[in-house]
């Protein structure tokens, strides 16, 4: 389940959608969890993400707003992704002063169908939030 419901549920499940393709991701060891499915060749996305943005850029960002539970409320801009040696961690910029949130996230890229990229993202102890961005 997405949002507030999610920590009384059995299991975490988000969907995301792409032409011809359902991307859906599960999990019972996460409270939360969030899943975008974007065309690999998906344009304007500078528009709303900063620096050089891609598909996979756009894809972490939704995954991490979904997973949060706001969804595209947030400004996905204000995601914030650092690559990992497993994956890659997130936090959501939610102050002007570009303070995060306590939430933190780690996520993966997916493999998909030839044309989509996809990207997943679940609730972190911060530990290894720590653990992921040191190493």
């Amino acid at each position: 389940m997405e949002g507030e419901d999610a920590e009384a549920a059995d299991a975490a499940v988000s969907v995301s959608y792409v032409p011809g393709w359902a991307v859906v991701a599960v999990t019972r060891e996460h409270a939360r969890i969030g899943v975008d499915a974007a065309p690999a060749d998906a344009a304007g996305l500078d528009r709303v993400l900063p620096g050089a943005a891609d598909a996979r850029a756009w894809a972490r960002a939704e995954a991490v707003l979904k997973a949060d539970g706001r969804g595209l409320a947030v400004d996905p801009a204000r995601v914030s992704v650092h690559e990992s040696t497993d994956g890659w961690c997130a936090r959501i910029i939610d102050r002007p002063d570009g303070r995060h949130s306590t939430t933190e996230w780690r996520g993966w890229d997916l493999d998909g169908p030839e044309g989509v990229v996809a990207a997943v993202a679940v609730d972190a102890p911060a530990e290894a939030h720590r653990r992921a961005r040191n190493s």
